[in-house]
Order: C-alpha cells, then structure tokens, then sequence
C-alpha cells in the first residue's frame, strides 16, 4: 500500500511548544574590571583621594553591574588597580585605576577610606564579604612577590577590614597565611606583626583574642614564626620588641593555663587511680612541673585543691560522709598543700579557693567552717591568715554567709590567743 493511499497523520493547526534553550552569558572579568574603573574614574573631582573614594562607593553602590559574578574582580580592581593575575601581578590588557591601596601610602590613614568603601559595599550586598575574602586570600599566599611597602600596605588592610567588623572569616585568612615557604622566610611573621600593631593601636586586647580564637590561631601562634625562632623566648623577644607587651603577657598567661590545667588533669588521675598513688610520688611530681613551667605557686595550689575535692565520692552522702571524705584526703595528701602555702599571701589564696568552690558547691556550703578549722589545726594556714581573711581579704562570693558561720572559730581564736598572753 503507498502513502499516497494512506498519507501520514500531520499536526496542522497545532501549536508546538519547544524547549527554551540556557542561554550562557560569556564569563568576562575583563570587562566588568574595565566597568569598575570607568565608575571610580568618572565619579572622581580630584579634590583629594578621600572625597574621590566617598563619591566612588556612591556610584560603585547604585551601580547595576553584576556583582555576584565577579565579586572578587571588584576588591581585585580597588586593592591592586586591576585584575590579579598569577604571581600578583596585573592581567595583560584592560583599564588601570590608578587609585588604589597597592598604590597608597603604607599607612593607616591612606588605607581607611579604602575600607571604609569596603564596608559599605558589603553592608549593602552582605555577598560580597566573600570576594572580599579571596582576595585577602590571594594577596597573602602572594606575600612574596611584594615588596615591604607593598606587605605593609596588606597588612595595615587587613586590620582594617577587622577592626570594622567585615565578616571575613578569619580561619580562612589565618590558614592562608600558614604557608610553610612565607613562615620559613619569615614574610609571614613579618606581615603577622604589622596587622597585631594596627589592629591593637584601635581595639582592646579581648577583642584581638576574639579573633584568634575564631582563626583557629590562638594556641598556634608560634607556627606562624620560622622554624628556627618558635621558642617561647623567641615569641616574646620578637614581639616584646614590636612594642607589643599585651600579646605577650596574654600569652604567657594562656601558656601557664595551658599547663596547669595539665597539671590539674595529672593530679586528679593520679590520685583517683586505684590503688590511689602515694602522695610523696604525687608530691614529685608536682615539684618537677612546677619547676619545668615556672607555675605560679598560687595556681598550684588552686588545682591542688579542686583536685583533691574531685576526687572524693559526694553523690548521694550527707554533710557529715563529705566531711569525712574531707578529712581523709586532706590527712593522705596535707603535703601537697603545705609544700606550695609558703607565707601568708598564698596561704589567704589556698583559703579564697576554698571559700569560692565552698560557695559554688551546695554540697560543701555548710562545711566551710569546718574545712578551714581542719585547715588550721593541720598547720597549712596560720592564725593570721584566717584574721586577714576574716577582716579584709575574703572573696565576694558567700562572704556574708561565711563571715558569719565562721564568727564562733573566730571567737575561739581570740579566746587562745589571750590565755596564751595571760599565761
């Protein structure tokens, strides 16, 4: 049969609907850098730079160019005057703005109406924060084809990107700076110490910690120095001569936590063990930390003594099984305390650490009286100590409370103290 006979079914009068192709816009960094340029140049009057950047952040704002592409360009474009290519230099071709932080003077002043733009870009479109951030990026694994002006300008950006709370992410900028060729040169402590100094002579020292803390950098600072200079004597001769005493004394005081928590951790294992140790061994060990760290004899005792509390079953006893528990540890392991409560001023500490976990402990609330009583007759703090603390160097916490139950020991004490001035 043909198919002149039996002709094909046809689709006349239907409307067919086809598929509406992706129409893929050219990827064009070039020519969105050129756009950057041609705004800052047009909105600037040459009166001075700051008033050049104001009215470029204006026209850079109302601007409807496509940010969300190209937001690394941007920040390319404002801090280096054109986009970046490998080894920090400029990609061939393209307009260049001659106003820009690679260009201005390494100092604070020159450098903060640059941020300032920064900031208002990305308070309007919050986006942006991460172009920003790769840039920054860029710029410090590219460190070493900067000049000192040049790492000094990076620097001094960057602490001001922090200081007016830009949400970078401060890990992603600390670990790109843990590049191990820059930490081996030194261009990274180098570029460290500048962004400390910048950003302490504005903001407090909490404020720094902060951001360290978020940078995961805190307890790593001396990875950033070079190989050869990451003693703790290294760390604060560098920075001391910076003119940077706060970071050190920080620290130092974070080195020492560190290690009497450490302390703290070995004391309780050790005297939690089963069988317990004996305290002499206990005792050495003690003596040797401190010694190797330099801990303060003040902390050791502090530790010593939640330490030994730590260790004493309270769940479900009374007052009176808790005291007994008191007793017992404080009978083995006296020694630990009175090797370290040498004079009168960490003798009233010892009592303050016991005042303050007596207070925050409910379960050792009603036994401070007695605790210290066992204290006294023990010979780990002296008469004059407990009056000291009694009239003026008691901790705040409970001070009322305690002041009070301790009136009856206190009265005792006077009480010998004058038959002994009769006898």
């Amino acid at each position: 049969m043909s198919s002149k006979e039996n002709p094909l079914p046809t689709l006349a009068g239907v409307t067919v609907k086809t598929r509406k192709r992706n129409i893929v816009v050219p990827v064009d960094p070039g020519s969105f850098a050129d756009a950057v340029v041609q705004i800052v140049q047009d909105a600037s009057d040459g009166v001075s730079v700051e008033a050049d950047l104001e009215a470029a952040g204006k026209a850079l704002d109302a601007a409807e160019i496509e940010y969300s592409r190209y937001g690394d360009t941007l920040f390319e474009v404002l801090f280096a005057g054109g986009r970046l290519a490998t080894g920090a230099s400029l990609a061939e071709g393209g307009a260049r703005l001659a106003t820009n932080i690679l260009a201005a003077k390494p100092e604070r002043d020159a450098i903060l109406p640059y941020v300032k733009v920064f900031q208002s870009l990305t308070r309007r479109r919050p986006f942006l924060v991460r172009g920003l951030e790769n840039t920054l990026v860029k710029l410090l694994l590219s460190l070493e084809f900067f000049d000192e002006q040049g790492r000094r300008r990076i620097a001094i950006a960057l602490a001001l990107v922090f200081q007016f709370k830009i949400a970078v992410l401060a890990e992603n900028i600390f670990a790109a700076m843990l590049n191990d060729r820059l930490v081996a040169k030194g261009t990274v402590l180098e570029v460290l110490t500048t962004f400390l100094q910048e950003y302490l002579a504005k903001e407090s020292m909490e404020e720094l910690v902060a951001i360290l803390v978020k940078g995961r950098a805190a307890n790593r600072l001396l990875d950033y120095m070079p190989p050869t200079k990451r003693t703790p004597q290294d760390f604060n001769d560098h920075f001391k001569a910076a003119g940077l005493e706060a970071l050190v004394d920080w620290n130092m005081r974070r080195d020492v936590e560190i290690k009497i928590n450490e302390l703290q951790q070995a004391l309780t294992e050790m005297i939690t063990a089963d069988p317990p140790l004996p305290a002499s061994e206990v005792l050495a060990m003690m003596k040797t930390r401190k010694a190797e760290n330099d801990l303060p004899e003040s902390e050791v005792l502090h530790v010593t003594w939640v330490a030994l509390m730590k260790s004493i079953n309270m769940t479900g006893k009374n007052q009176q099984q808790i005291m007994q528990g008191v007793v017992a540890q404080i009978k083995k392991y006296h020694k630990l305390l009175s090797t370290f409560a040498t004079s009168g001023k960490l003798e009233l500490a010892l009592l303050v650490t016991v005042q303050v976990q007596c207070y925050e402990d409910n379960r050792l609330l009603k036994l401070f009286c007695d605790i210290v009583r066992m204290l006294y007759d023990a010979d780990i703090i002296g008469e004059d100590t407990v009056q000291h603390w009694y009239k003026k160097g008691s901790h705040p916490k409970g001070r009322n409370v305690f002041l009070k139950d301790i009136e009856p020991f206190m009265k005792w004490l006077e009480e010998a103290e004058e038959d002994e001035e009769d006898d």
